[in-house]
């Protein structure tokens, strides 16, 4: 195998990626369109409705942590609609009150962060450690994954100032980022879709970029190619690594290929790299394109991921 179908095979047989596929239950809800959040329409504009479950072991044991991402996820969704976070609610679930504690003081710390308020929610203390929230938000451009379309160009966007937590996939930007532009870093996304420069967008989750990618094309019926040498990545960090990172701030989006210098130059002013590093085809097939040579990750018409879309 070259190196870049070891890549390849990396994004395909990624545990994280996989998971998604347990996705396909909520289609028995029938108005389900693969997006994390729902548009519901509201005066001159949309209300953007978003929950987040984080994994039990992880709420276990990391109680901070998993209360922090409880919100650094809600708002990442609400982005990547073109939205603005409003206001969150939060449901605790902890074997005791130490537990709880500390839950709740990582959802506290991250709202302030984001500068998202937790209004309200649910605690029960005596039960296996859970916690989730729901967020909303609101826009005036909503992006869908599904409005991609062959010939659009690919663009990715990151904070590339973070550092990974311990040995695990996630690259967090909220304890080394300016408070002030770590809250106001969705507005780049949001002036994208207003001035209508991106139509398209997903945020970048754990099954990393080309993960999260392989479920915007899936629901937008097309195909895409991921150029690796274009990809932003932190310096010092490998490309193995950085393909299966799920990212405090990552974002992929379709844009005319017209579009692409002014929506890539919105980012950059706020210290973000975004950057054209594909583009969207008329086939099923995600692929990553690396010197010169094209590797194929996963070919939907063959084996859907979700069957969502």
């Amino acid at each position: 195998m070259t190196h870049l179908d070891d890549l390849a095979a990396l994004v395909r047989d990624a545990p994280a990626l996989h998971d998604k596929r347990e996705l396909a239950a909520v289609a028995r809800l029938g108005d389900a369109d693969g997006d994390d959040a729902a548009l519901v329409p509201h005066g001159d504009g949309w209300l953007v409705l978003c929950a987040e479950a984080i994994a039990p072991r992880f709420c276990e044991l990391d109680p901070f942590g998993a209360g922090a991402a409880c919100v650094a996820t809600n708002v990442a969704d609400v982005r990547a609609m073109g939205g603005r976070p409003l206001a969150l609610l939060d449901t605790v679930v902890s074997p005791d009150r130490e537990h709880a504690g500390r839950v709740l003081d990582g959802i506290a710390w991250a709202s302030a962060l984001f500068g998202v308020p937790a209004v309200g929610g649910h605690l029960t203390i005596g039960g296996a450690p859970a916690v989730s929230a729901a967020i909303t938000g609101t826009t005036r451009a909503p992006l869908r994954a599904s409005a991609a379309r062959p010939g659009d160009v690919l663009l990715a966007a990151f904070c590339l100032e973070g550092e990974y937590r311990a040995a695990g996939p996630y690259f967090s930007s909220l304890r080394t980022r300016d408070p002030e532009l770590l809250r106001t870093d969705g507005e780049a996304i949001v002036a994208a879709a207003e001035a209508g420069l991106v139509h398209a967008a997903r945020d970048v989750s754990m099954p990393g970029v080309a993960g999260s990618l392989l479920q915007m094309i899936e629901l937008a019926a097309c195909g895409a190619t991921l150029d690796l040498d274009r990809l932003p990545r932190p310096e010092g960090v490998a490309l193995e690594r950085w393909l299966g990172t799920f990212p405090s701030f990552g974002f992929v989006f379709a844009a005319r290929p017209e579009s692409v210098e002014a929506a890539c130059a919105l980012f950059a002013p706020r210290g973000l790299v975004c950057a054209p590093c594909g583009t969207f085809d008329a086939g099923r097939t995600l692929r990553l394109a690396a010197g010169g040579s094209v590797a194929d990750v996963w070919d939907l018409g063959a084996e859907p991921l979700t069957g969502l879309g």
